[in-house]
């Protein structure tokens, strides 16, 4: 029995196990909105911008750790997910878009609500289709998925024609996905990763500072049993905030710009940087010329392109941070011993001076204004018990946030 090209697509997100869609209809996937408001296995989530239907997958994909799914029309649909996919991109979040497209016969011809899809969002996603076969679009969307989830996360783009949508064609899904050029590297070179637990074991002032690759991976357990194992800071990104917990004796809490000061002191006056899943963003490194002077870097990143691309790194290891830490640990519990506590006590003692003499304050004054930062903190307080998800705006309130609610580990990523 054959399908259409919109029956095709609602059983594709069957086998992806996809159980939610953020979308907002239009005229040239009015065939898909049927065939999906005649079933009851995918929920569509109706926004009222398409921009807020990507950011929602975003956060969807965030907070559950598949990717997150949303459904687009032609022309101003399309343009208005623009941003959505580029934050996704920026943030490496594992994205699918489907975006409707104007009948292949009348591509390229300036139709109503056309826009070239594929050249719009590719500066923003890691890779994207444009299906032109109703008997192609299987295979395709089992690729988007594998692209999206797989190796550095991101967002992919199908884009579907109105005519593909309407097709038939025979039902078949592939089991798995070989893409030529495309191989991500989980297992880390095993000699750069002993390298690695060699100058750990000599550091001084060793910093961990850690992204949102942790959070992505789910080594939230790995992170904590190497900075417990080693008696390591941790400093955190934005990103990487709750992959360690915030109230940990370890943590420095956020570093750069807007973190706090022992968390930037530290990074600044270490002696090895070990980079997890991080990317070296300007907020972070400020200078360049100028950024840990003092320091021996290792960097773990599944993103290859992403390692020496802002800083010069010592220790590049390539690799899933999940993998890379569990081989770093193993090699480490066989190693670590009572000395390196003893060898970095100055350095403890240096950072616990920096938290006393330069802490996160505010002043609230008894019958005044609530401060922002109090609100924070006593939602904080009030919430903690609960596994909260935490969602913000960009601005200052997000840097409220940032400091002053300390974020339990996500140990399932």
């Amino acid at each position: 029995m054959k399908l259409t090209g919109a029956e095709i697509f609602i059983e594709c997100l069957k086998r992806e196990g996809v159980k939610t869609v953020f979308a907002l209809p239009g005229g040239v996937v009015l065939k898909i909105f049927d065939t999906l408001h005649q079933q009851k296995d995918v929920e569509v989530i109706l926004t009222r911008h398409e921009q807020g239907a990507g950011h929602m997958a975003e956060g969807y994909a965030k907070a559950t750790g598949k990717a997150g799914v949303c459904l687009v029309t032609s022309g101003p649909g399309m343009t208005n997910v623009i941003t959505a996919l580029a934050d996704a991109y920026m943030d490496s979040v594992p994205l699918v878009c489907f975006s409707g497209q104007v009948p292949t016969n009348l591509i390229g011809n300036d139709a109503f609500q056309e826009a070239d899809n594929v050249g719009l969002s590719r500066p923003c996603t890691k890779y994207n289709f444009l299906v032109k076969d109703v008997n192609d679009l299987a295979s395709t969307i089992k690729e988007a998925f594998y692209i999206a989830t797989t190796g550095r996360p991101g967002p992919v783009l199908v884009d579907i024609p109105k005519d593909v949508s309407m097709a038939k064609a025979e039902f078949t899904y592939p089991n798995s996905v070989s893409i030529r050029g495309y191989n991500p590297t989980y297992d880390g070179n095993k000699w750069q990763i002993k390298q690695a637990a060699e100058a750990i074991m000599k550091a001084k002032k060793p910093i961990l500072y850690v992204g949102g690759g942790v959070v992505f991976s789910a080594a939230s357990q790995e992170l904590i049993e190497l900075a417990e194992m080693t008696q390591i800071p941790v400093d955190m990104t934005l990103m990487g905030l709750g992959v360690f917990p915030g109230e940990h004796p370890l943590s420095m809490g956020m570093l750069g710009m807007h973190g706090t000061y022992q968390a930037n002191m530290a990074m600044h006056y270490s002696d090895l940087v070990i980079a997890i899943g991080a990317r070296f963003d300007d907020r972070v490194t400020g200078k360049v010329s100028e950024f840990c002077p003092y320091a021996k870097i290792i960097h773990v990143d599944i993103d290859p392109t992403s390692i020496r691309k802002n800083i010069h790194v010592d220790i590049p290891i390539v690799g899933d941070c999940k993998t890379v830490l569990r081989e770093l640990n193993q090699i480490l519990r066989a190693t670590v011993n009572g000395e390196q506590k003893e060898l970095r006590k100055p350095w403890w003692d240096q950072i616990r001076e920096w938290q006393q003499a330069h802490p996160l304050t505010y002043h609230q004054e008894k019958d005044g204004p609530i401060k922002p930062q109090q609100v924070v903190k006593r939602l904080y307080e009030l919430t903690k018990d609960r596994d909260p998800i935490v969602s913000t705006d960009v601005g200052q309130h997000q840097m409220w946030a940032a400091q002053y609610f300390k974020l339990a580990s996500r140990i399932g990523g």
